[in-house]
């Protein structure tokens, strides 16, 4: 009879919690793209010359204020969505040029922008042309 106890006493705690569900407020998706921007290189337009490269248009990355009461926006949050952007271009590089802040947008009480090129750096040697 002891035996069957031990036994049944695992199997009523481990049945007591399947029940149990675990919900996160982390979006797989944006602790995806945390460790893939890592993958995006910063780049000075200067670097480029050095460098075979092809590129890939302009990106903007944002910074949103959406309430009084939310954080305020920052350019190194801005800049971070610009390399989010830059990988669903297909780039590995951006080169930065320009952040504005703006306030009382439709969107946002406040917003940062920060704009850059996205570039894809090639693994040759050979200069762009």
């Amino acid at each position: 009879m002891l035996r069957k106890s031990l036994f049944l006493i695992p199997f009523f705690i481990v049945s007591g919690c399947s029940s149990f569900s675990f919900e996160s407020n982390l979006d797989p998706d944006n602790i995806i793209s945390y460790f893939e921007i890592s993958k995006v290189k910063i780049y000075d337009k200067n670097e480029l010359q050095e460098l075979n490269y092809e590129d890939m248009g302009t990106v903007e990355g944002l910074s949103c204020q959406i309430r009084e009461t939310d954080p305020e926006p920052t350019e190194k949050e801005a800049r971070s969505d610009a390399r989010v952007q830059a990988l669903k271009r297909g780039g590995n590089g951006l080169v930065y040029s320009t952040c504005i802040t703006l306030e009382d947008t439709p969107a946002c009480v406040r917003s940062v922008s920060c704009y850059a090129r996205v570039v894809l750096v090639k693994e040759d040697e050979e200069k762009h042309e």
